[in-house]
C-alpha cells in the first residue's frame, strides 16, 4: 500500500473545520474504499455514579437514533455494503467504519446521527443488560481473566484508571443501568472538544469535509479533558504478596505475577523497559516460550509484557501463564529461575538485535491495510504527538542499546515486591 522507504506523516492531510474536531486523511492506492476510524474523550475513567455508565452508552450508539431505529440503521448501512460500529475504552469513545467512496456522505450521516441524537430505548437497554450480565458470569469461570483482575486490584487503590473495576462490581452496577443515566452521560460529555476522525483510501478531503460540517456544525462542546480524569498512585508493595482465587472445576490455573514500574511511555526508559520484556516473553521465540514452553513442557501459553502507561499513569509489567494444577508450583520454580537469569545476566546483543527486527517488521504489516494505517494515525493523534512520530517510531526502537536495556531490567524490576496471583482448581482447594 505504502512503500516500505515512503514516510507517512508527509502524506496525510489534516484541517480542523470545526473547533474541537480535527479531520485526517490519507490517500492511498486502494481504490472506491474508504476506511474510516476516530474517537473521543467519553470513556470509562469519567464515570461518576454508576462505573459502567460510559461503556454501555457507547454499546447503544447503534441500537437506533431519534430519527431511525436500529433495523433501518442496519438496513442503510447492508443496503450499500457499509460498515459502522462503536466501542468504548478506558478514556475514549472509538468508532470505526468502511464505505464506497460513493457512500461515505451516508456513512458521515449515520454516523453523526448515532453520536449526536441516540435514542437510549428501555427495551435495548434491557437486552444489553442481560446480555453483558452473561458476559461478565461467564468471564468469572475465567481463570486468565480473574488472574488479571486480582493482579490489578491489588497493584492500584481504588479511583486508579489501571485498577480492575472487578467483575462483581460490574455485574451490579450494569443491573442498575438505567436509560436516565445514560442519557444523563451522553448529553453532559459527549460532543466537541478531543474529537479527531481518520479517513483513509479512496478519499477525497473536501467532500468529507464538507459532510462532516454539515452533519457536527450543531454538537455541542464537551467538558471532558484528560485533566478532569482521575490520577493516583499505584499502592506500596513492601514485599512479595501471593493470592489465590478458587474457581472449581477448572483443568488449568493461570498464574500472574509482576508489580509496578512507575513510569508512563512517555518517559525516556520506556522502550527500554518494553524491550527487555518482550525480550523476555513478547512472542513466540522470546526466552519463556522457549525454555518454560518449548524445552520443559509445562505450558502452551506464557508471556511478559507492560501495560497501563497510557495518559501519563504509572504502568507495571506482569508475566502471565496458564498450566496444569497439579504443576504450579513446578511452574512457579521455573518462572522463577528465568526471571532471576534475566535479571542477574541480562540480555545479549543478538537478542536485541532481533528483537529490534521483529518489532520494527511488525510495525511495518501493521500499516498494509487501510484499517491499519487509521489506527496508526488515530493512535499517533490521541497522544497529542506530532504525525510524523509515526515514521520516527521504528529509528526510536533500534536506536536502543544494550546498556539501557540491560539497565532498564535492573532498574524496574525487583522480584522481591512482586504480587503473585494464581487462579483456577488446585489441589487442595476443593
Amino acid at each position: 500500500m505504502l512503500s516500505k522507504s515512503s514516510k507517512l506523516a508527509p502524506k496525510v492531510k489534516s484541517s480542523s473545520p470545526l473547533e474541537g474536531l480535527t479531520l485526517h486523511f490519507l490517500k492511498t492506492e486502494i481504490e472506491d474504499v474508504i476506511t474510516l476510524r476516530g474517537s473521543f474523550l467519553g470513556g470509562d475513567v469519567f464515570a461518576v455514579d454508576n462505573i459502567v455508565v460510559p461503556e454501555i452508552t457507547a454499546a447503544m450508539l447503534d441500537l437506533g437514533t431519534q430519527k431511525r431505529d436500529k433495523f433501518e440503521i442496519s438496513d442503510a448501512l447492508e443496503s450499500v455494503g457499509a460498515k459502522l460500529a462503536f466501542a468504548s475504552g478506558r478514556y475514549r469513545v472509538q468508532f470505526s467504519g468502511k464505505c464506497l467512496r460513493e457512500n461515505l456522505p451516508l456513512l458521515i450521516e449515520l454516523l453523526a446521527e448515532q453520536l449526536l441524537i441516540p435514542a437510549y430505548k428501555k427495551k435495548d437497554l434491557q437486552s444489553v443488560v442481560q446480555r453483558r450480565t452473561a458476559e461478565m458470569r461467564k468471564a468469572k469461570e475465567d481463570t486468565r481473566t480473574r488472574a488479571i483482575e486480582t493482579f490489578l486490584m491489588e497493584l492500584y487503590p481504588e479511583g486508579h484508571p489501571n485498577r480492575a473495576m472487578g467483575l462483581d462490581r460490574q455485574i451490579e452496577n450494569t443491573q442498575k443501568v438505567t436509560t436516565k443515566q445514560l442519557q444523563s452521560f451522553h448529553g453532559v460529555n459527549y460532543g466537541l472538544g478531543t474529537a479527531h476522525i481518520c479517513f483513509v483510501g479512496d478519499v477525497d478531503y473536501r467532500i468529507a469535509e464538507e459532510e462532516v460540517v454539515k452533519r457536527f456544525c450543531e454538537w455541542e462542546k464537551s467538558p471532558l479533558t484528560l485533566k478532569t480524569a482521575t490520577k493516583s498512585q499505584a499502592n506500596i508493595i513492601g514485599g512479595s504478596l501471593s493470592k489465590v482465587v478458587h474457581i472449581p472445576d477448572k483443568t488449568s490455573a493461570d498464574v500472574v505475577t509482576g508489580h509496578g514500574i512507575g513510569i508512563d511511555r512517555e518517559h525516556e526508559d520506556y522502550y527500554a523497559v518494553m524491550m527487555s520484556h518482550f525480550i523476555l516473553g513478547g512472542n513466540f521465540s522470546a526466552r519463556l516460550m522457549a525454555t518454560v514452553r518449548d524445552k520443559e513442557g509445562l505450558t502452551y501459553g506464557i508471556q511478559s509484557s507492560t501495560g497501563g502507561v497510557e495518559e501519563g499513569n504509572d504502568g507495571y509489567w506482569y508475566i502471565w501463564g496458564t498450566f496444569a494444577p497439579d504443576i504450579i508450583d513446578k511452574a512457579k520454580k521455573s518462572i522463577e529461575k528465568q526471571l532471576n537469569l534475566w535479571l542477574r545476566e541480562g540480555i545479549s546483543g543478538d537478542e536485541l538485535e532481533t528483537k529490534k527486527r521483529t518489532i520494527s517488521g511488525m510495525y511495518q504489516v501493521g500499516l498494509d491495510t487501510t484499517s491499519g494505517l487509521a489506527n496508526r494515525i488515530l493512535t499517533t493523534v490521541e497522544r497529542s504527538k506530532e504525525l510524523s512520530f509515526m515514521d520516527e517510531y521504528p529509528n526510536l526502537i533500534n536506536s536502543l542499546t544494550l546498556e539501557q536495556v540491560n539497565s532498564a531490567i535492573h532498574s524496574y524490576c525487583d522480584p522481591g515486591k512482586r504480587i503473585t496471583v494464581v487462579a483456577g482448581t488446585l489441589n487442595g482447594t476443593d
